[in-house]
């Protein structure tokens, strides 16, 4: 039983240890190692686990007091990195985008589906359903391969305008807008089979906002897709470019691959020009749905000051390790 103990403490003490170092290694985000790129994903995961084992710590016996003070006092250093990062997920700060009051009828209003379909699930179904039921005025999919083309073409009953780039590389993509498309542009900002969109959307008013449906490869390089060799996010930099040259309100959505932690400025290479709709409401995690303990948001919508957010919704599984996102928007005037 002693021998049990003195395991556990150690294997507790180890795993402070081991906590401690990926968080202040996280600190080096912006980097060419893709391993310690990827520690900014699990932020909230390395602060729920840093709470974990300073309890554990405090409640473990051992002679070296010292050496549990070093230990907590590490982990408290970790909790305060994570927490830089993290507090502007929840309603202990500001939104940046503003929340919509008294809304008007006359208002240009309108929703939008965000999913990432996954290329391989065939519950098209389940999407379908969910796209019946909430009715967005657009519907923007990713990993869209011919099977989804061919199931999602349904939806041209309801949108009469769309624009598809499909591929079988798991980066199709494919808008649905119940709004005219005043014009539309297929982009490949860095990799002829990463496709994004570029479109006007017009108002019955005749007001215009650019849509911008982004969906880029993750951070790390493949030797098919080396649309992050160096680890840069290259795609969205030049995305950046476009947003600050630019001649109408803006919407930017899509799988970014990436968690953007108040980082959008840095990502983009824009500053304070896009706003982030979570910020200063919560984390509404995206990614990965079938996996409870490994979440964290991917999906991201990012607006310029012309918006004000009406509603921001996590809607529920439909076989993609991607919970779809649904929001709504007023274009003020």
């Amino acid at each position: 039983m002693v021998k049990t103990k003195k395991i556990l403490t150690i294997i507790i003490q180890l795993s402070a240890v081991i906590l401690f170092l990926a968080s202040i290694l996280s600190i080096f985000r912006n980097t060419e190692n893709r391993y310690l790129k990827m520690l900014d994903f699990p932020r909230i995961q390395l602060f729920i686990l840093s709470i974990i084992l300073i309890i554990l710590l405090l409640i473990a016996e051992g002679k070296r007091k010292w050496l549990k003070k070093l230990l907590v006092s590490g982990l408290l250093i970790g909790i305060a990195i994570q927490s830089y990062f993290l507090i502007n997920y929840t309603t202990l700060v500001p939104v940046e985008v503003p929340t919509a009051k008294h809304v008007k009828g006359r208002d240009n209003q309108f929703s939008l589906l965000l999913t990432n379909v996954k290329m391989s699930n065939r519950k098209a179904p389940q999407l379908i359903e969910l796209i019946a039921s909430k009715k967005p005025d657009l519907v923007l999919a990713m990993e869209v391969d011919s099977w989804w083309h061919d199931e999602l073409n349904t939806l041209t009953n309801d949108y009469p305008f769309s624009h598809h780039a499909i591929n079988e590389e798991t980066y199709g993509m494919v808008l649905y807008s119940k709004l005219a498309l005043k014009k539309i542009e297929v982009n490949y900002l860095t990799n002829e089979k990463v496709p994004s969109f570029e479109s006007i959307i017009t108002f019955e008013d005749g007001k215009n906002f650019s849509f911008h449906a982004v969906h880029p490869v993750p951070p790390t390089h493949f030797q098919e897709l080396p649309d992050n060799a160096g680890e840069q996010e290259n795609a969205l930099k030049k995305l950046g470019k476009k947003v600050e040259g630019r001649e109408h309100p803006i919407l930017v959505a899509g799988d970014f691959n990436d968690v953007v932690w108040s980082y959008v400025d840095d990502l983009t290479g824009t500053k304070n020009s896009l706003y982030d709709l979570r910020v200063g409401r919560g984390f509404y995690n995206s990614f990965n749905a079938n996996n409870f303990l490994m979440r964290w948001p991917l999906d991201h919508v990012l607006v310029t000051d012309e918006f004000n957010l009406k509603k921001l919704e996590r809607l529920s599984k439909i076989g993609s390790d991607h919970f779809p996102m649904y929001v709504e928007l007023i274009l003020v005037d």
